[in-house]
């Protein structure tokens, strides 16, 4: 497209100077004429990219199914590919839909993943939410005074589960579940061990916690106004389930401003996350990584007891299914709150959004940032980072 229009704006730069120099008005071809020529290539190529698109979305009874390749991109998994098939339904909410995806992926760098991720208004008043995933892959840890890198064999299964009720109009009230199974093969839990890391042997995670959530936003699926706030205690151990015992509390607010709707909007973010010092290594607060500072690629590069992050985003819709953003944003990880700025880092960004399906902003993001420890991560996954 760009190429083409290029081609017709110097095609109209040389008609324009030779008819200047031959007879003036006798051009065959006017700037109007062209104008509306890219104008009509670019509608054309939107209409042809809607019925590619159509090829893999039917619409059934209020139920829109799709099927896209499912292509990401991340620093720790390196390029992956597979199926996401996602299904959009009304729910017994006014105003909200169910929504549920499917990814079944494989990666360069071996890894193997089956995930479902869901959130069901079941009930005017309730809703559940949450993934499910097995996963199979060459991970990567830091080791050593030097923080050498350290590669190993992870198998992972992870359930995250949670149940709200709406008690108060935006105000719910419920409870989640963290169930998370571990395996390191080869010689990683003696390197573990050594290290002196919590967790080093992998094992059972088994925890519950109360959920409590302010939700004004208009909609759940990259909201452009609205305030949410989230406070998640989790408790793990809990009823002598699982090989740790250990408490984690996370708390989450997020306000978006619309400032042109469905064009232009901003979205700010504020996260405290604090476990104790029981929690394994790998299940620490991550600072970095697709959903927090993103100019940090790997979300285990930079973890501890504590973390603190703030940030801002920019969305800005540019033409037909596309949209772009810009991020920036700060964050500490440290072994407690005791000195808030001790060790800042900072990241910054940008990234590309394609809209999956016609009515609804469920995206596929591109996103890519650098940040002040000289890192950089670039993400392709759905839905906003926040």
């Amino acid at each position: 497209m760009i190429r083409g229009c290029f081609f017709k704006v110097l095609l109209l730069f040389l008609l324009l100077h030779f008819n200047g120099n031959m007879a003036q008005g006798q051009s065959d071809l006017s700037a109007s004429e062209v104008a509306n020529d890219t104008l009509s290539d670019v509608r054309g190529i939107a209409a042809l990219g809607e019925k590619v698109l159509d090829l893999v979305t039917w619409e059934r009874n209020d139920v829109v199914y799709t099927i896209y390749p499912s292509l990401s991109v991340s620093p720790r998994n390196g390029f992956v590919y597979g199926v996401m098939p996602a299904i959009k339904w009304n729910s017994s909410r006014e105003g909200k839909y169910n929504t549920m995806a499917i990814n079944a992926e494989h990666s360069t760098k071996g890894m193997l993943q089956l995930q479902v991720e869901h959130e069901w208004y079941f009930h005017p008043r309730w809703l559940t939410s949450g993934e499910a995933f097995l996963n199979s892959r060459e991970d990567l840890y830091w080791v050593g005074d030097g923080d050498e890198e350290f590669y190993f064999d992870r198998k992972e299964v992870r359930i995250e589960w949670d149940f709200l009720y709406n008690a108060f109009p935006d105000f719910w009230i419920g409870a989640g579940m963290l169930v998370n199974n571990n395996s390191f093969e080869g010689h990683a839990v003696d390197v573990f061990k050594n290290e002196q890391f919590p967790g080093a042997p992998g094992g059972m995670i088994f925890g519950v916690g109360p959920r409590f959530v302010f939700d004004s936003r208009h909609r759940t699926i990259s909201p452009q106004k609205g305030f949410w706030l989230q406070f998640l205690p989790l408790f793990s151990g809990t009823f002598g389930l699982g090989d740790y015992n250990y408490q984690r509390m996370t708390f989450d607010a997020r306000k978006y401003v619309s400032l042109r709707e469905e064009k232009t909007s901003l979205a700010f973010q504020v996260v405290l996350d604090y476990a104790n010092k029981d929690v394994p290594f790998y299940e620490q607060p991550q600072l970095g990584g697709k959903e927090r500072l993103r100019g940090i690629g790997h979300p285990l590069k930079v973890t501890g007891n504590a973390i603190w992050m703030t940030r801002v985003e920019i969305r800005q819709h540019l033409w037909w299914r596309f949209g772009g953003v810009g991020f920036a944003g700060i964050g500490e990880a440290a072994d407690n709150f005791q000195n808030l700025f001790g060790d800042i880092v900072s990241s910054f960004g940008g990234g590309l959004r394609f809209r999956m399906l016609p009515d609804d902003p469920l995206n596929v993001r591109f996103d890519f940032g650098v940040s002040s420890m000289g890192t950089t991560g670039f993400f392709i996954s759905l839905k906003e980072a926040f």
